[in-house]
């Protein structure tokens, strides 16, 4: 795999011997600024290489870099000068095609990085007659501190909303959750599975079964309240 392939260090490959009737030493020091700025490509598609997933530059990349260990094998102080502007040309060539390949590597690193985070917006409605003095909004397996986001205000009071909340869905599709504490000390727990939602985000509606003595949380996507349709009703975990 190309992601193998260690960067290349600029050693004393293109310092060679000069002769009396050698190339001028300008075109020698053209020549080993030239391989000195391939190098440094190099080294840079090697590297931006490493941060994707994506396998399918590897065998173009493998390629590309064993054209240096050609230029490796040139005898500056033998040529001629107009010889070594076509080697100049040559490795313009690669500069240009890793030049090429940087720019691919960061348009799949793009729509990795799209693909592994997708933000969904969420609102949340209080359709009870409860007061809720904390909400908070969490990946599941995230035991940091988790912040309350109606700390600052009286809570999240009966018919209020809170909106502009945001998830963020993996390519996991780790599943959310949404905590709830109401004045009377009671605590509520629910699972978002945002596999199921998209970006145009989601309302939670809160409401109350007094029958069955529960809070019940509706999910309704903008998608589905745009077409007046509501999604699954779930009972939210005390």
């Amino acid at each position: 795999m190309y992601k193998r392939i260690l960067p290349v260090f600029i050693i004393c490959t293109l310092c060679f011997l000069m002769t009396a009737c050698g190339p001028s030493d300008e075109k020698i020091a053209e020549a080993q600024q030239k391989y000195t700025q391939l190098v440094e490509m190099h080294n840079q598609v090697v590297e931006a290489h490493k941060s994707i997933s994506d396998a399918s530059m590897d065998d173009t990349l493998t390629e590309i870099s064993g054209q240096i260990a050609g230029f490796e094998e040139f005898n500056l102080a033998e040529m001629k000068d107009e010889e070594i502007d076509a080697l100049i040309e040559s490795m313009d060539l690669v500069i240009t095609s890793y030049e090429d390949a940087l720019k691919e590597i960061s348009d799949i690193k793009a729509r990795e990085d799209a693909a592994v985070l997708t933000s969904i917006p969420v609102s949340v409605e209080n359709g009870t007659s409860f007061t809720f003095t904390s909400l908070k909004l969490f990946e599941t397996g995230d035991y940091g501190a988790h912040t309350n986001v109606v700390e600052d205000m009286d809570g999240l009071l009966p018919g209020q909303a809170v909106t502009g909340l945001m998830i963020k869905r993996d390519v996991d599709n780790t599943p959310w959750m949404l905590t709830l504490a109401d004045t009377e000390g009671a605590e509520y727990e629910y699972e978002l599975k945002v596999s199921e939602y998209d970006e145009t985000g989601i309302t939670l509606k809160l409401s109350y079964d007094v029958e069955e003595t529960k809070l019940v949380i509706e999910e309704i996507s903008k998608a589905d309240k745009s077409a007046g349709e509501n999604s699954a009703v779930q009972d939210a975990e005390s």
